[in-house]
């Protein structure tokens, strides 16, 4: 599949409208999503799960998409990832689930902490501080 920057180039460059009949108009899966990230990072499924602390079956079950992940646990991947904002905005999307919102405490604490660099230990204490569920 086309990288979406290498398809907004062609859909920019063509001069014919033919190009939007093919198969590159479907969004990834957030496996697909996820296992491109990973190898990206030299990671795989099973040392994030263990990084996540995640239940071994559960893990396995979202990385191979039988389960969604629940927002708490793509919190937990997007700071162990130390994913940027946008590729975060994306997992969720991607996952279903609502983005991270920055007028919600708990929200903007994650938010905090993915654009600080912080641990999810750190954003767990951070989130008991402020009053907030944690992450663990």
């Amino acid at each position: 599949m086309k990288s979406t920057g290498m398809l907004e180039h062609e859909i920019q460059d063509s001069a014919d409208c033919g190009l939007l009949n093919g198969e590159d108009f479907s969004l990834p899966k957030w496996t697909d999503y996820m296992h491109g990230i990973l190898q990206e990072r030299r990671l795989c499924v099973k040392d994030m799960i263990f990084r996540c602390n995640l239940d071994r079956s559960y893990g396995y079950q979202i990385f191979n998409g039988t389960r969604r992940p629940t927002r708490n646990t793509l919190m937990v991947l997007a700071l162990v990832l130390e994913l940027d904002m946008e590729e975060t905005k994306r997992m969720f999307e991607l996952a279903g689930r609502a983005p991270l919102y920055a007028r919600c405490r708990r929200d903007a604490a994650v938010l905090y902490g993915l654009s600080h660099g912080m641990t999810v230990p750190d954003v767990h204490e951070l989130l008991l501080e402020l009053g907030e569920e944690g992450l663990l």
